[in-house]
């Protein structure tokens, strides 16, 4: 019998719903491939795109397989993965990024309090600020323990370049855990958001 979690019934073994969603993940991949296609980029651009979709699938079900020992890491994990497949399809037309010592998109830490910092860069004439993923949460966050996040007023107002950091308490976490954090960054020109885009990092506590 595998570690239980709610959904748990989805599956006979961990093993069995670790291959269904590593295979979904190869599925779903292609559909985000035929999107690049669709937007009829320059072959660099759009073998770009490609080449990073395929980098993700690898590395997200490199981490389903090695990390994921329950249910709900693995939904975490996935889902994690395919919200980085559609960032990259979208790409960014904007600097930005999200790291944790220097780790970008998979990152490992111990218990205690992650730093993620957070690093973006408009276009010429435009500013940048933190934005919200939806009406009633600021990041989109997914654990397999219980987290909480500190940010400061500063990063949600706009600004020319914004270099800050958002601070997940992990402390509750236990070695093993799994998180998955999307943070949100919007382009304004003139009071309006001119773009919005996503960047997502999974991280497990070692």
């Amino acid at each position: 019998m595998f570690a239980a979690d709610s959904s748990s019934e989805r599956a006979t073994s961990i093993e069995d719903y670790q291959n269904t969603c590593s295979e979904f993940i190869i599925d779903i991949s292609r559909d985000y491939k035929d999107w690049v296609d669709r937007y009829q980029l320059s072959d660099e651009e759009s073998s770009k795109r490609k080449g990073s979709i395929d980098a993700i699938v690898n590395t997200t079900n490199s981490w389903i397989r090695n990390f994921a020992n329950t249910i709900k890491k693995v939904d975490i994990v996935m889902n994690d993965g395919v919200n980085k497949m559609a960032e990259n399809t979208a790409s960014y037309p904007f600097q930005f990024e999200v790291s944790i010592n220097s780790m970008k998109r998979y990152a490992q830490h111990e218990v205690g309090t992650i730093p993620l910092r957070v690093n973006a860069i408009p276009q010429e004439g435009r500013m940048i600020r933190l934005g919200k993923y939806s009406k009633s949460e600021l990041f989109l966050i997914s654990s397999s323990s219980p987290v909480s996040y500190t940010v400061s007023d500063e990063s949600i107002k706009t600004v020319d370049i914004l270099d800050d950091y958002v601070m997940i308490d992990a402390s509750k976490c236990e070695k093993g855990s799994i998180i998955s954090v999307t943070l949100i960054v919007e382009e304004v020109k003139d009071d309006h958001v001119t773009e919005s885009r996503g960047y997502s990092t999974v991280i497990m506590i070692i």
